[in-house]
């Protein structure tokens, strides 16, 4: 029953040729077969009969040119069928059957190679379809290798003579497209680690129940767990994903038991616009959480997705660059698994995850995070912080309580309104999102307190270092106070105990940073003060960058203090030292108004440019507490110059350039009140610094050998407070000080030595 006409085509192992009358038994053999039975839709029963007319009806088409279908040959046996069938314009289908005793060999590969070089170069054709059932994996891995694209799937469109009914693939290859797999086609690598194991699924897998609360609560995707019901179609559905490049899918198990723990995969490494990266998905049986299943798969799956891809299937890694995942804001659990994993956090978006029947206007925020192959994991990785409690003489820093919740009606005061950003202090109403977020902050790492009494256990504030980045060891430190707590000492306790608690090595279960820092708002004294008592030092300010709860804009001030700073402080005293009519000592809060005074006066202002205007009482406590934060950074002493007897301030006067280029040497400032002028008040403060300046460290002075002193031509008072002391003139600066008026004069410089004012 050979047709002469028939094309012979052959590789030197698989032969296409024209079919016989004695292939009539294999025929039967081959359509029989119950794979062939399930997927294909020749009719049944089938026997000699059907057989013989099959081949009668392949003669026909070649002798009519209605048909291209050829026998395969392997080894001198009929091995199945190939063909296609041209529909017009260029377009042609291909089918193609195997005898079961020639299946798994690449036979059918092979063949339909073969054909498709033949209608392509020889019979006009210029795209090739393809169509399957759905779960066909072996006839799309033909088509798969023979550079095939899987278009889309026509649903309920393939039924066969049983009457079972399932949708349809279908698919395409254009006659000048490469004629190899476009995408890989995945398996699962077998990987073990810490009594787990990530191995194919099996239909033996099927589960005893389905997804249970936390999973449906979580899982946005609900056909992402499988259910005994939906089993069968969750795995076609998950080896159809592997098999069309899209992901590999592991079946978490126990290593000893084989016990189902749960599933994990990564996904999307067909995308184009992303290529080189992966999204991680994943879930766990109730049994399996809590046990460090979830952590040890990431840690398996990560180190093989980052692993060079060197075969198709992926056995040997994924080669990807870039690991994504997200996940429900509210699931914590999966936010720290990815975490201690070696993940960063890089998006929030708000109301964008809906579940199954969902009101899409309650949609629930969702959380990114991202890991590179070049990222340092161990560096990245972020362990919850312990629950860590610290007990002080009076306090403890302990974790945040429900009972904590204030009583209603209480809330932040006008001073935490002005001095913190909204949603800081919790309210009765609030507390509930403040445990929330408090809960989150310490997944992140962030090492948060209550400050509690210790005998009472009533919360009086909150203190944390957060922000922590440990590749640098860096943190920053945030505090607040209720009310009641303010103006006892209390933060000035707690920061201390923070401070070293931020310090101590991991290993003895501090935090193991080397630097703090903290930012403040610029007028907010009481913490700039907190600060500056714990050894903190300013690094610099900025302006209108500070938005407060009442909505206000304020400037705001930065501190920082380093590891090595606790034990070699460069703190310098402001001492308060007596004469025979005056006294220097501290300037005070409460000095404000003469500080106004003397500002304001016309001969300050002429003399001392750069003044803020208005000078008020605002910028007479900035001048107060900036004497406070230089002296705490050991950059100058300020005084003020106050009447012995009545404490009263006359004046100002300053040592600076203390930690300057010159250790040896300090500079003298000053100024004085209107009502001052004249008395002898600041020769006899300059004296008593001078003498301070030189006084050596261990009798309490600063062992300077010279002090300058620096005043404008022009002045001639100041330059007589200098001279009346001892100072000699050493040099001119010309044109070098711009006068409150604008204009601009020499500078007069004066200097004396130790070693003179000794004699």
């Amino acid at each position: 029953m050979a047709t002469a006409s028939v094309p012979e085509l052959t590789d030197g192992d698989v032969r296409l040729r024209g079919h016989r009358a004695q292939d009539a038994a294999r025929v039967v053999e081959q359509v029989s077969d119950e794979r062939s039975r399930r997927w294909t839709t020749v009719p049944m029963p089938y026997g000699p009969a059907e057989a013989d007319a099959f081949l009668a009806q392949v003669a026909a088409e070649w002798a009519d040119g209605s048909g291209r279908r050829w026998a395969v040959e392997v080894d001198g046996r009929f091995a199945g069928t190939v063909n296609y069938t041209v529909r017009g314009a260029g377009a042609a289908e291909i089918g193609f059957g195997l005898h079961p005793d020639a299946r798994g060999k690449q036979v059918a590969t092979r063949a339909v190679g073969l054909v498709l070089a033949y209608a392509f170069a020889q019979d006009g054709v210029e795209t090739m379809g393809w169509r399957a059932a759905r779960g066909n994996l072996a006839s799309w891995r033909v088509a798969w290798a023979n550079g095939f694209s899987l278009d889309g799937t026509w649903p309920g469109q393939h039924v066969t003579p049983s009457g079972m009914r399932d949708d349809l693939w279908v698919g395409h290859l254009d006659a000048d497209a490469a004629r190899e797999p476009r995408l890989p086609w995945w398996e699962p690598a077998p990987l073990q680690g810490n009594g787990i194991r990530l191995r194919e699924w099996r239909e033996s897998d099927r589960p005893d129940a389905g997804p249970d609360e936390t999973a449906r609560r979580y899982v946005v995707t609900q056909t992402m767990v499988p259910a005994p019901e939906t089993f069968d179609t969750w795995l076609l559905d998950t080896r159809t994903s592997m098999a069309v490049g899209e992901g590999v899918h592991w079946c978490v198990a126990d290593a000893h038991t084989d016990e189902v723990l749960g599933g994990i995969q990564v996904d999307q490494l067909d995308s184009r616009a992303t290529r080189g990266s992966g999204m991680v998905a994943y879930w766990l049986t109730p049994r399996a959480r809590g046990r460090g299943v979830l952590g040890t798969a990431l840690d398996l799956v990560v180190e093989h997705a980052f692993a060079e891809w060197t075969d198709p299937a992926g056995l040997t890694g994924l080669g990807v660059h870039r690991l994504w995942a997200g996940t429900d804001a509210r699931n914590r659990a999966s936010q720290r698994a990815l975490r201690r994993a070696g993940f960063r956090e890089v998006l929030l978006e708000k109301q964008v995850l809906t579940h199954a029947g969902q009101d899409p206007k309650e949609a629930f925020d969702a959380v990114s995070f991202e890991l590179l192959a070049s990222d340092d994991r161990a560096a990245t990785r972020v362990e919850p912080a312990p629950d860590t409690v610290i007990e002080t003489a009076r306090l403890r820093l302990r974790p945040w309580r429900e009972s904590d919740r204030p009583a209603p009606g209480a809330g932040p005061d006008e001073a935490a309104l002005r001095g913190m950003p909204a949603g800081v202090v919790p309210t009765a109403e609030t507390f509930d999102e403040f445990l929330r977020r408090r809960g989150h902050y310490r997944d992140k790492g962030t090492h948060d307190f209550a400050i509690a009494d210790r005998v009472t256990d009533e919360v009086l504030g909150s203190i944390a270092v957060f922000g922590i980045d440990r590749e640098v060891g860096h943190g920053e430190v945030g505090y607040w106070l209720h009310p009641g707590g303010r103006g006892k000492g209390y933060l000035d306790e707690a920061l201390a105990a923070v401070v070293e608690h931020a310090f101590r090595p991991t290993d003895d279960g501090g935090a193991g940073l080397d630097r703090l820092h903290a930012g403040t708002v610029l007028d907010n004294y009481a913490s700039r003060a907190v600060l500056l008592r714990n050894g903190f030092r300013l690094w610099g300010e900025d302006h209108r960058a500070y938005v407060a709860a009442d909505g206000e804009r304020s400037d705001g001030a930065y501190y920082e203090l380093l590891r090595e700073w606790v034990d070699q402080p460069v703190a310098v005293e402001i001492p308060v030292v007596d004469g025979e009519r005056v006294r220097l000592r501290p300037w005070r809060a409460a000095d404000a108004a003469a500080i106004v005074d003397a500002c304001t006066d016309p001969t300050t202002r002429h003399w001392l440019a750069g003044l803020p205007e208005p000078y008020d009482e605002k910028a007479a406590l900035a001048y107060v507490h900036q004497a406070r934060e230089d002296a705490a950074a050991g950059t100058s002493i300020t005084w003020c110059i106050a009447d012995v007897r009545t404490d009263e301030p006359l004046g100002s006067l300053q040592l600076s350039g203390l930690r300057g280029p010159r250790p040896g040497t300090a500079a003298v400032g000053y100024w004085a009140l209107p009502q001052a002028r004249g008395r002898g008040a600041v020769t006899e403060g300059v004296r008593l610094a001078v003498r301070h300046a030189f006084l050596p460290s261990e009798e309490g002075g600063l062992g300077r050998h010279r002090t300058v002193l620096i005043a404008a031509d022009g002045n001639a008072a100041s330059q007589a407070v200098a001279e009346r002391i001892g100072f000699s003139r050493n040099g001119i600066e010309h044109q070098a000080e711009t006068l409150g008026d604008g204009s601009t004069v020499d500078l007069v410089r004066f200097e004396l030595l130790e070693s003179d004012w000794r004699s």
